[in-house]
């Protein structure tokens, strides 16, 4: 009974907000493919799917992917109109129901597949309009369809049964769900229990006796069933189910509703049609709720709610008609913001917050740009002006810093000078100087400890302003206006020391009492633009241009220099506060940065990623508030937040591949393809990795960091770059590993990688190295064997030519010849003819010496053969004196350099003489005539003797013969000669009343020699 009067008063508690719901919207501006979100579902890899009025959309935190029945990618959809989703984790399939029938994505494939590819025995529901799909135990299925009722589907058992298929009803199925153990369908207006019975099911009426307004969706959460209506609202009915009495009405304010969704927290959503987004949390009994603000991008795009799904991080999708997506991240929006509200005359009448100050009293005060000094009520959330502040004459006033003194009285430095309030009457009071003094563009103000006195600083210099008698007074040294420092914050110590933050000397240590002043060294080395800093013990934290300074003021030297942010962002840094934890906190123009007090690192970045809805903040605008809040002015209003409330996200999932583009061109089949890994040939090696990690909160601040094993074993560079570039990879095996981290630098503990291999190119391959080795070795074997074939024969045909040459010098130098030439020269001693004998002595001496030296030869001269042609025939004419000889050389031939091989011409005379011109009567003549070129050479033997025709006859009938062995020996050393020096040498004897038709006599021998 204390449960019904516990959800009673639950239903109708009052709609409340302590912490607004805000949201990231989607829209096609970002990829989706239309703007209507329909169903929402996440497979196993993490990927976000949505379906659409026209398209299935598949997210990874960085891109959509939308698939159409008119692209390839999307070819298999029957129908444009993806009206439900549902991921099935144990076929790992994820089930796409459209307007046109069914179809599947297959994770593994990276593709889509008609619905009778996988279950044949399914092919129905490839033409049936469907409103839902669903699961809810292994290897079944429930399908909700426009017009053939609810059909049920057993994938392990190929069943497949139509229920309320019955013209009354098969329009009318609205829903089903599974609830405490029980399947519940919806039709228009009544409930069903489909209870099993063997292998089949039997609809019953569940509360026949109540109609329900027309029922569009049905929910089971904290053990109560939701029924969602178009026109009635909400409703919950309690156990047990049986009885009218426990139909519940919950009070939304909305008309129509049109899902539901339970988170992490245990709180349920709710969508409504046309109201807004609805969180309703059973244990605090507070239902919020969140609408579409026009001023405001974190609120819903629109207020029609079409689906609600929690992803696996906690995250709650809701698909919106006309607006695409809205994205609750719990982690998201931790950090509050407070700033102007066009529709909220209380909100913070200024976003350009220059000074937060907090009173002794613990009133909150803001010094704005435009609207002067405002008066914060933080429980309240509203901010009152003191319109005198904000205009000083006829132009604006600039609030930068204020202080308080012991009579509760505010005092404000401000670009028009130094400004009095005494919060309780409201009254303003302009402090007016003296001209020779800094009276005006103020940025800091201090009051002093020990002294009824202020400290200000600014664009003009230092000053003092007494608070007894109100008067200006300079400040000895005349340090900032000498040298044109500009102060910026003042902190005063316990020894009444001033340490003074500013522009152009960094750090100013100024004693009142010695009236001395001293510049951190240290600090102004790292940089000379202090702007806030804050006590901690001995140390200082000093925000700079150049990032964050701690200095050890005693021993005058810095211990750290933190620099926030990436190498080459900003490292401008406005204002530093510890929170309770003793972690240190940083404004910059980059976000709000913690940093661990002892390693002095930068431990988190908060930006616009993660909550913050502005970067830059201003120059020593921070406080902590008595509640530990931190608070931290900038251009955009005020950042608050508790740091000790701050969920850490502990979700890190492995990262994951998206696409591989070879030579610049995708790679389909994506999973099918990395899976054994990439096999490539030497061509495609220009290849583009695309990544993601499927970690959707805060998914910007995602970093990655990869490696190509074989081509550089280090790991880059964290950083959100999403895709991984390699250009001329060379031929080899690689390993691509990739890991992640999430936007809490959590790092994934699985590290993904690809294997990867690039062939080499058919000329680098092993077979052909090896092939060339043996055709190398083939061929030096071949060269080396030809060579021994050529010194082989070299040597053959030199022994040949020796014999040959040998053979010819016996033929000069014959028995016969030499015999009949001693005996002339015998006959011309006994006719005592000594001077003849002496001549012809000396002349056969002389040829038989140049025989011998043209033996050693083996080519001679034109010049040299005539020369010895002379000696030959002068000794011949001793022996047969009746013949007359000539011999000629054509004078376009150089003697001298035409070549010619010794001991082939003279065997050819000698022929001429004793088988030609000896065996004729009358004039025995004889020609030897030399004519050619640089490359031929001709020799003619020519004789007017009996001819070759007649001198065979002759030797026919003749008992002794000479043997002419020369002309055979001739012939075989032009063999060897052509052989042995590639030359053309042909030797040709003609009987001449063969060469022409006139009876001419006698022999032609013609010889060439032709290089």
């Amino acid at each position: 009974m204390r449960a019904v009067l516990l959800l009673i008063l639950l239903g109708k508690v009052a709609m409340a907000c302590s912490q607004p719901l805000l949201f990231e919207n989607y829209s096609s501006r970002h990829g989706l493919s239309q703007n209507s979100c329909f169903s929402i579902a996440q497979d196993a890899d993490g990927y976000m799917w949505f379906g659409t009025q026209d398209g299935l959309n598949r997210y990874d935190g960085r891109e959509f992917k939308v698939y159409l029945p008119q692209t390839s990618e999307g070819e298999k959809l029957p129908s444009n109109y993806i009206s439900s989703l549902f991921f099935s984790e144990s076929e790992n399939l994820l089930w796409i129901a459209t307007m046109g029938g069914v179809c599947l994505y297959v994770p593994a494939g990276d593709s889509l597949a008609a619905i009778d590819e996988l279950f044949p025995f399914a092919k129905p529901l490839k033409t049936v309009a469907v409103k839902k799909i669903t699961s809810f135990t292994p290897d079944e299925y429930w399908v909700v369809t426009f017009n053939k009722g609810l059909i049920y589907l057993n994938v392990k058992t190929r069943t497949l049964r139509t229920y309320f298929a019955q013209n009354s009803y098969r329009h009318q199925v609205s829903s089903v769900v599974s609830h405490r153990g029980k399947i519940i369908a919806a039709t228009q207006h009544t409930l069903f229990e489909l209870r099993r019975a063997g292998d089949d099911f039997q609809p019953e009426p569940l509360l026949p006796a109540y109609h329900f307004p027309e029922i569009k969706d049905l929910y089971s959460f904290n053990s109560s069933l939701w029924v969602g209506t178009l026109t009635g609202g909400c409703y919950y009915i309690e156990a047990p189910m049986a009885q009218v009495s426990n139909i519940k009405h919950f009070e939304t304010g909305a008309g129509g509703i049109g899902c539901f969704a339970a988170d992490a927290e245990g709180n349920l959503w709710i969508g409504s049609r046309g109201f807004g987004i609805m969180r309703y949390s059973p244990a605090a009994g507070r239902l919020i709720k969140a609408v579409h603000n026009p001023y405001d991008n974190r609120s819903p795009g629109k207020n029609f709610v079409l689906s609600l799904y929690k992803g696996r991080e906690g995250i709650i999708w809701c698909g919106l008609s006309g607006s695409g997506l809205a994205k609750y991240d719990p982690l998201k929006y931790q950090i509050h913001t407070i700033q102007n509200e066009a529709k909220e005359p209380a909100s913070l009448p200024d976003n350009m917050v220059f000074d937060i100050f907090k009173s002794s009293g613990g009133v909150y005060y803001a010094g704005t740009q435009n609207k002067g000094i405002v008066q914060w009520d933080r429980k309240k959330g509203t901010f009152s002006q003191f319109p005198g502040t904000s205009v000083f004459g006829t132009s604006a006033n600039t609030i930068y810093d204020i202080t308080e003194d012991k009579q509760k009285s505010l005092w404000i430095a401000s670009w028009a000078g130094l400004m009095e309030l005494n919060p309780k009457t409201r009254k303003i009071v302009y402090h007016t100087g003296d001209k020779n003094l800094p009276s005006e563009k103020f940025y800091a103000v201090a009051k002093l400890r020990n002294a009824d006195s202020l400290f200000l600083t600014g664009e003009d210099g230092a000053v003092f302003f007494s608070l007894k008698n109100h008067r200006w007074l300079p400040c000895p040294g005349q340090i900032f206006q000498n040298n044109l420092f500009i102060g910026r914050y003042i902190y005063e110590d316990s020894a009444n020391v001033l340490w003074i933050c500013t522009t152009g000397a960094g750090l100013i240590k100024y004693d009142i009492n010695a009236q001395s002043f001293e510049i951190a060294e240290p600090v102004r080395q790292i940089s000379v633009n202090a702007r806030h800093l804050l006590p901690d013990g001995g140390l200082f934290w000093i925000a700079t241009d150049n990032g964050v300074v701690v200095y050890d003021r005693e021993h005058k030297k810095a211990v750290a220099h933190i620099l926030p942010g990436s190498k080459n962002s900003s490292k401008v840094c406005y204002a530093v506060q510890k929170d309770k934890n003793g972690a240190v906190w940083v404004s910059a123009n980059t976000g709000l940065y913690r940093i661990n007090p002892y390693t002095f690192r930068v431990e988190k970045n908060y930006n616009l990623g993660n909550g913050l809805s502005f970067l830059e903040y201003n120059t020593a605008c921070a406080v902590t508030g008595e509640d530990g809040m931190l608070l931290f002015g900038g251009i955009g209003g005020i950042t608050e937040f508790n740091p000790l409330l701050l969920k850490e996200n502990t979700f890190s999932p492995a990262p994951i591949i998206t696409g591989i583009k070879i030579n610049e061109m995708p790679l389909h089949a994506l999973k099918s393809s990395i899976d054994p890994g990439l096999v490539l040939k030497y061509n495609e090696n220009f290849i583009t990795i695309s990544f993601a990690a499927t970690n959707f909160s805060n998914e910007a601040n995602n970093l990655f960091s990869w490696r190509l094993e074989g081509l550089n074993d280090n790991w880059s560079t964290p950083a959100p770059t999403n895709y991984a570039t390699f250009s001329s990879l060379p031929s080899g095996d690689y390993r691509f590993e990739l890991r992640s981290a999430n936007s809490d630098g959590k790092w994934a503990a699985a590290v993904t990688s690809i294997p990867i291999t690039i062939h080499p190119p058919w000329w680098q391959t092993w077979a052909f190295r090896i092939a060339v080795a043996v055709l190398c070795a083939g061929f030096i074997f071949f060269l080396v064997n030809r060579r021994a074939r050529v010194i082989r024969r070299d040597a053959a045909l030199k022994q040949q030519l020796a014999e040959l040459e040998m053979k010819g010098l016996h033929a000069q130098m014959n028995p016969h010849f030499i015999f009949n030439s001693l005996n002339s020269i015998k006959e011309m001693i006994w006719n005592d003819d000594k001077t003849s004998a002496s001549r012809y002595l000396s002349k056969f001496a002389q040829l038989i010496r140049t025989s011998l030296e043209h033996s050693r030869q083996t080519f001679i001269t034109v010049e040299q053969c005539v020369e010895h042609l002379q000696q030959y025939l002068e000794m011949e004419k001793l022996r047969f004196d009746e013949f007359s000889y000539s011999i000629s050389v054509d004078e376009k031939l150089d003697a001298n350099e035409a070549k010619i091989a010794p001991m082939l011409v003279q065997p050819l005379v000698e022929n001429a003489i004793w088988h030609g011109l000896r065996g004729k009567e009358g004039d025995r003549l004889l020609f030897i005539r030399f004519f050619g070129n640089s490359h031929k050479l001709v020799c003619e033997i020519e004789d007017n003797g009996i001819g070759i025709k007649q001198a065979m006859k002759r030797r026919q009938h003749t008992i002794r013969s000479h043997r002419s062995l020369g002309i055979i020996n001739i012939k075989e050393r032009l063999e060897v000669l052509n052989e042995k020096y590639n030359m053309k040498c042909t030797l040709t004897i003609s009987d001449k009343s063969e060469l022409t038709d006139e009876n001419r006599n006698g022999t032609l021998a013609v010889f060439q020699l032709i290089n």
